[in-house]
């Protein structure tokens, strides 16, 4: 092996392993996100719970509760409004505060796509998106039934 193929080869190493990291990195951050979506919701059960516990009984029954625990509630991002106030050169962050954790996430030549989708029925879906570059906003899709 020449000494050039030894240098070429030790700078290459460090690259490879800051691209492993960073896929790494992406994960957490979308770990984050998640954990922040269910910590949200597990907070709004506990505060039924608790406005449960401080209305009196009638007639010796418990009242009943004010929204079932079970039912999801909408995401952030099916309020129109909020996609009306994102502008290019915002960054992710400003965007997930915005719109809630994305349903998930597209990397790809350099840029990153935060997706947001739900199914409706069996055969459409309601999806938009937001593209990145450099973590600020370069391209809104605002959702469309599809």
């Amino acid at each position: 092996m020449t000494l050039a193929t030894r240098i070429l080869l030790l700078l290459c190493v460090p690259a490879m392993a800051l691209a492993a990291d960073d896929a790494r990195v992406t994960r957490l951050e979308q770990d984050v996100r998640t954990l922040r979506a269910e910590l949200q919701n597990l907070s709004r059960q506990i505060e039924q719970l608790r406005l449960q516990g401080s209305r009196p009984e009638v007639d010796g029954r418990p009242p009943p509760p004010a929204v079932a625990l079970d039912t999801p509630t909408a995401p952030a991002w099916l309020d129109a409004a909020k996609w009306q106030r994102l502008r290019t050169g915002m960054s992710e962050l400003e965007v997930i505060s915005a719109l809630g954790p994305p349903s998930s996430i597209r990397e790809q030549s350099g840029t990153r796509e935060l997706l947001y989708a739900m199914e409706i029925g069996s055969s459409a879906f309601l999806g938009g998106s937001v593209r990145l570059r450099d973590r600020a906003v370069v391209e809104i899709r605002i959702p469309t039934l599809k």
